[in-house]
């Protein structure tokens, strides 16, 4: 519904948020005069938010405003919501406007979430006087409890659906109750939460909002929570939280018209809104913190105040003793240091690093806050199973292939990706030995040995499900002749097991592990080349384990010199340009991607469709022709799936 719409349908519903103010107000007079009989008074000096009561009462607020805002769009493993970061972006700018400090964060993985929180409860410090605001835009999940009771979470990009693996889950989402500990952390006297999510299970007392006369009271501590709807509610209707909430602050909640607005007033006139404009089938939820201590206050908006001139600025850099520069101003900088608004250039350097050199615009009124991870001088580094990872820095490329590179019926299609964050990769695919610390210090059992079985190669070039063969034993090419060892490329590894390797190799390595995207994974094997193949338009067994030259390639016959029958140990025969082993041939590797169709526009760090049946698999291997080992060559098999030519390598962050 557009906004001329919903004037429309609010002048339609008005008797009935007429008779909803009524009803919830308890002083005997009419609304016409209420406006008289409450006389708030604003006297703001500087950026204080001062008021004075019908009695007469000075009552001091603020000192100052801070708001957390938060949008989610782009999901890994959830429906992507293309509004949500747009709605937080609307609602920061918004917020600047009358004299917020804003952090804005868009698309926030859980450790970034949890850590925005927690600089949220230190933003406060000692000052009690600051009013805080956080805001969430995102997906919401509620699910029943043993004892019957819900409990709701709101969800960052990188949490898996609990169905889907329900340990990831329970580390990722965060709980209600989780923010109702943060927000009892929070020093300062009024906190206001508002999530434009639909969930239940939460843990505060759920009540109907009233109007009152202002008073000294309204200025002890509160904690006050709106939710834009339940569970069972239809997310048709999703937009009207973030369109209504900005129609409120603009002027529409303040229903006493004295120039504020009180987080009552807000949820008065949302639950209200939203109600009558979806006929009572989106049940906004409002409430306080169910500790009497904590539950008596009322958050003020001041509709008065001026934007801020400035914004601040805050850095966190790894490691902790970077030099830091701001290039086109003289002062030094310290953590929250204020700028006009404007485009900065920034400056990280330590010995024994490389330099880096940052762009940023900072506007008024915003808390910006960056990271930034100097990388090593020297590009190669090893964890603590003997894992190697060779570190690639950004840049643009062309992903897929020309027409003369692939056959009729292909889904290559040529379009620029740019990924603008160095990654490391690892050198080689995971080895079996590897693969057998995880399962000594685990016990863990792969898809295959609980029953799936393992697809092997068969004499007669075709396959086969073989129940016996599994990532110690791939029983196509293990014999006494061909013995697996340690150092050879795990096989017979489905999806889901990888994933299960790489929550084991979170928890007790330095560093973070996943799989790397399907365009991480071309970008890495092309290493710079626009070739077929990183070495050339041929593909050499001197550089590659691969099965056979084919038709496609059969120009080429005089570069296939041996058919290996096996794969060979990781590591072995030429790397790339940027030092990776084995990304044409000897085993094909998971991403973690769903497979789906390419865009045809150019697009930034891609992760591929948000939902799918099949993961991506990419390179070749020992069994397979040139053309199945081409750098754009992608297929894809559902998770499940396990076979004695599919193995994988993994991305790191130190």
């Amino acid at each position: 519904m557009h906004l001329v719409d919903m004037d429309q349908e609010y002048n339609a519903q008005n008797k009935g948020v007429m008779a909803y103010r009524l009803t919830h107000i308890p002083v005997l007079c009419p609304l016409l005069f209420l406006s008289l009989f409450f006389s708030l008074v604003s006297h703001v000096y500087s950026q204080d938010v001062t008021v004075t009561s019908q009695k007469g009462e000075s009552i001091y607020l603020y000192s100052d405003y801070y708001a957390l805002v938060v949008g989610v769009s782009t999901y890994d493993k959830w429906p992507d919501l293309p509004d949500a970061t747009q709605n937080a972006a609307e609602v920061s700018s918004f917020l600047r406007k009358t004299g917020f400090r804003v952090r804005l964060m868009t698309d926030p993985t859980s450790l970034e979430l949890k850590k925005a929180f927690e600089e949220l409860v230190r933003e406060g410090g000692d000052n009690v006087d600051i009013g805080m605001l956080f805001y969430f835009a995102g997906h919401g999940e509620t699910r029943n409890l043993p004892d019957g009771s819900k409990l709701g979470w709101i969800i960052p990009s990188d949490c898996p659906p609990i169905d889907e693996d329900s340990e990831a889950f329970s580390r990722k989402a965060i709980s209600m109750s989780e923010i109702e500990r943060y927000s009892k952390r929070i020093l300062s006297k009024h906190v206001l939460m508002l999530f434009d999510a639909f969930l239940s299970g939460v843990v505060f007392k759920v009540e109907t909002p009233f109007l009152e006369e202002f008073t000294l009271r309204n200025a002890l501590p509160v904690r006050q929570y709106i939710i834009a709807g339940s569970d069972k509610d239809s997310s048709a209707n999703r937009h009207l939280f973030h369109r209504l909430l900005l129609k409120g602050l603009r002027e529409d909640a303040d229903m006493i018209a004295d120039g504020f607005i009180t987080g009552s007033e807000l949820g008065v006139y949302l639950l209200s809104m939203i109600s009558n404009i979806t006929s009572d089938t989106q049940h906004p939820q409002y409430g306080k913190h169910n500790h009497i201590s904590l539950a008596q206050g009322d958050f003020v908006f001041d509709m008065s105040r001026k934007a801020l001139l400035t914004g601040r600025l805050f850095l966190e850099t790894k490691p902790d003793d970077t030099h830091i520069r701001i290039l086109n101003v003289p002062d030094s900088f310290s953590q929250g240091i204020e700028l006009k608004p404007g485009t900065y250039t920034l400056e990280f350097s330590r010995s024994g690093y490389d330099k880096k050199t940052v762009r940023l615009d900072l506007s008024a009124g915003e808390d910006r806050v960056l990271s930034i991870a100097l990388d090593k001088q020297g590009r190669e580094i090893q964890n603590g199973l003997g894992m190697k990872f060779m570190l690639i820095k950004p840049g643009s490329f062309t992903m897929g292939s020309p027409d003369e590179e692939h056959d009729t019926f292909h889904d290559e299609v040529l379009h620029k990706v740019t990924l603008t964050e160095p990654f490391y990769l690892q050198t080689t695919e995971v080895t079996v030995g590897q693969f057998r610390k995880f399962v000594k210090n685990t016990g863990f059992r792969t898809e295959a040995e609980n029953g799936n079985g393992c697809w092997i190669s068969k004499q007669d070039s075709g396959w086969k499900i073989d129940r016996n063969s599994s990532w110690d034993n791939p029983g196509s090419w293990n014999s006494h002749t061909n013995r697996q060892m340690d150092q050879h490329p795990v096989t017979c590894i489905s999806w889901n097991d990888v994933i299960a390797f790489i929550n084991w190799l979170n928890r007790r390595d330095e560093g973070t592990y996943r799989l790397p995207s399907e365009a991480e994974w071309e970008y890495a094997a092309r290493a710079g080349s626009t070739s077929p193949f990183a070495f050339g338009k041929c593909l050499s067994s001197d550089h590659a384990n691969f099965g056979s030259p084919g038709p496609e390639f059969s120009h080429c016959r005089d570069e296939f010199k041996v058919y290996r029958g096996m794969p060979v140990l990781a590591g072995t025969l030429s790397p790339n340009k940027w030092g990776i082993y084995n990304m044409h041939g000897n085993v094909s590797e998971w991403c973690s991607d769903w497979y789906g169709s390419y865009p045809s526009k150019p697009s930034q760090n891609p992760k591929g469709p948000s939902s799918g049946t099949e993961r991506v698999i990419r390179g070749g291997h020992w069994r397979a022709s040139a053309y199945a080992s081409r750098s754009a060559r992608r297929t894809s098999f559902k998770p499940d799936f396990a076979s004695d030519v599919i193995g994988f390598r993994l991305i790191m962050r130190p």
